[in-house]
Formats: structure tokens, C-alpha cells, sequence
């Protein structure tokens, strides 16, 4: 009888042992997934931060290259406004001349290469010119009968161009090209009376 309660003892305080070893391990376990998931919510509010502060890092820099683009922009804008207006001014302009004076600086453009249109068979194909100068044109050349002067609607701006029958050169003098020359020569001076100062 001694001999069963000294097992049943034996494997009460086994049993107790193993109850008090099951609840260390347990506490132990817990307290591990506890500091886990502690450390878990630190990483992620750390990558958040980090996120956060990238993220915040890129739109300053995008606002501060904006911010540093837009005096160019602005600029760039107002160039190609001016421009703009230059050229309709100047279209106007040429618009409202007396033809005969446009006329004249056509001739007098082609007479610097007369000889080279005389030496040649070509057509001087005249379009939007006044009476006058196209006249002035057949007498350039009416010592040339491979040059023939002819009013064309195939030049597509006012003014006059010289196509060879060889096609070795070619010669157009036009309101386009007046413009061209205007922009290229007088921009400063035509900018400065259309807009004031210079620029």
C-alpha cells in the first residue's frame, strides 16, 4: 500500500514537474512571439518612415526642379510668343507695302544672278508681282530667248523662282525669304519698335 502512494506521489510530482516545465516553455514561447511581433512593428514602422521620407525626399527634389524650371519655362514661352508676333507684324507689314517696292527687291535680288540665269535655258515663274516688274523681268533676260518669264500659281508665296530645264541650280525669291532676312538681319531693331527696348 506504502508502494502505490509512493508511485502515485512519484507521479504526482512528475506530472507537477512537467506542468511547471510545459508552463516555463509556454511563457518562454509567449514572451518570444510577443518581443517578435514588437520587433515585427518596429521593421514596419521603420520601412514606413523610411518609405515616408523617400517619398518626401523625391517631392521636394520634383517641386524644387519645377520650381527651377519654371524662369526658363516663362522665358522660353515669352521667346516663342515674340516670335510669333514678330513674324504676323511682319507679314502685316508686308502686306500693307506698296507691291512695286517688294517688286524692286525681288529684281534687284535676281540681277545678282542674271548672268548665270542668261547662261542657261530656265523659267523665271512669277507669282503675286505687280505689272510693272514682271515687265521689267522679261526686259532683264530679252536678250536670253532660252529665259522665259511666265506668271505662275504654282510659287506658292508672292515673289519669283528661277527653275533651270537642267535643274543644276535653283534660285527662289520670295515674301518667305524677305521674312527670313528680315529675322535673320534687323530681329534686334524690328524687336525693339515692335516691342521696346532690345532684344
Amino acid at each position: 500500500m506504502e508502494e502505490i502512494r509512493g508511485t502515485e506521489a512519484l507521479e504526482q510530482e512528475i506530472l507537477d514537474d512537467a506542468r511547471r516545465r510545459a508552463d516555463r516553455i509556454l511563457r518562454r514561447a509567449d514572451e518570444e512571439a510577443r518581443a517578435w511581433e514588437a520587433q515585427t512593428d518596429r521593421k514596419i514602422q521603420q520601412a514606413l518612415e523610411a518609405l515616408e521620407h523617400e517619398y518626401q525626399a523625391k517631392q521636394e527634389a520634383a517641386e524644387q526642379e519645377m520650381r527651377s524650371r519654371l524662369p526658363l519655362e516663362k522665358q522660353r514661352l515669352e521667346i516663342e510668343y515674340r516670335d510669333r508676333v514678330l513674324r504676323k507684324s511682319l507679314e502685316n507689314a508686308l502686306v500693307a507695302v506698296d507691291p512695286r517696292l517688294f517688286g524692286a527687291w525681288c529684281l534687284r535680288r535676281l540681277k545678282r544672278t542674271a548672268d548665270l540665269v542668261r547662261g542657261s535655258m530656265a523659267k523665271v515663274l512669277v507669282h503675286g508681282l505687280d505689272a510693272a516688274t514682271v515687265q521689267e523681268l522679261k526686259e532683264l533676260f530679252a536678250d536670253s530667248p532660252a529665259v522665259s518669264v511666265e506668271v505662275s500659281t504654282s510659287v506658292k508665296a508672292p515673289g519669283l523662282t528661277v527653275e533651270p530645264a537642267d535643274g543644276s541650280y535653283h534660285i527662289s525669291i520670295t515674301q518667305d525669304e524677305l521674312v527670313a532676312w528680315l529675322l535673320d538681319e534687323k530681329r534686334g531693331e524690328l524687336a525693339a519698335a515692335l516691342f521696346g527696348g532690345t532684344q
